[in-house]
């Protein structure tokens, strides 16, 4: 089992008074039909076990977030050593009083009672084994890779981490991408693993170097929301760990199952 780290109760309520003191940045994720969307905020206050968030910028999206009552949206945050998730929903939309005279547009979400934290050096990148390479498969988010080959393509990884990776293929195979562009991806990370399922946005392509192959850097998206994915977020920081200290595989195989 990969061990999980929360802030609860007191721990908790210190944590969020200190965001909301501080008024740290924050991502807000929410999923709108078969698309995740990323935005900017941060905190702005902490009243009566309700957090209000500064209304949510556009974040290389073509629209805006539509916040409306009930909608449960995840919110992440750095904090020392960790990154900070939690899940919350919103119950109104409106000004809020910064200090006297000045307020901010806002939307107010109930406090979480705990807070996962995630171990910050899972966010850092890690490269893929040079020796044996890790084959990715991605197709259109509204695709299956498995049953739509014409739509679906294939990549070797180069470089991972809990916040995104990068993908190597050559410069003609590349489809046609725009910022945002989201996939679904699947990979081993080594022989003898289950496959990783997860969905991404396209950010940026490198120059093709001298063999005519071009990076593809892509955000993982949308795992804060669920349980499920949660877990695979720290299957992933795992992944990176043992990528990092490039110890023998078979020293590995069963820490990686949940």
């Amino acid at each position: 089992m990969i061990s999980r780290n929360y802030a609860v109760g007191v721990e908790c309520k210190k944590m969020l008074e200190e965001a909301a003191r501080r008024h740290l940045p924050i991502k807000v994720t929410n999923r709108r039909g078969y698309l995740w969307q990323v935005y900017n905020s941060n905190f702005l206050g902490l009243q009566s076990g309700r957090l209000a968030l500064a209304s949510p910028k556009d974040n290389d999206q073509t629209e805006a977030i539509e916040p409306t009552q009930g909608q449960e949206i995840a919110v992440s945050f750095k904090k020392g050593y960790h990154k900070c998730l939690f899940v919350t929903r919103i119950l109104n939309c409106g000004q809020f009083e910064i200090e006297p005279g000045v307020s901010a547009p806002a939307m107010t979400v109930l406090a979480p009672q705990q807070v996962e934290k995630v171990q910050r050096r899972a966010f850092n990148r890690a490269a893929a084994p040079a020796g044996e390479p890790v084959i990715v498969s991605f197709a259109p988010s509204w695709q299956d890779p498995d049953t739509s080959p014409a739509l679906s393509g294939h990549a070797r990884l180069h470089d991972l981490s809990a916040g995104g990776l990068g993908l190597v293929m050559p410069l003609d195979k590349m489809p046609k991408l725009k910022t945002g562009d989201q996939f679904k991806l699947c990979f081993v990370p080594w022989p003898g693993q289950e496959p990783i399922h997860l969905e991404a946005r396209f950010r940026h392509a490198t120059e093709p170097d001298q063999n005519g192959n071009v990076i593809l850097g892509l955000q993982i998206v949308g795992l804060e929301m669920t349980e499920e994915g949660r877990g695979r977020l720290r299957r992933i920081g795992r992944v990176v760990g043992v990528y990092n200290r490039r110890e023998p595989i078979g020293q590995h195989l069963n820490l990686m199952h949940q």
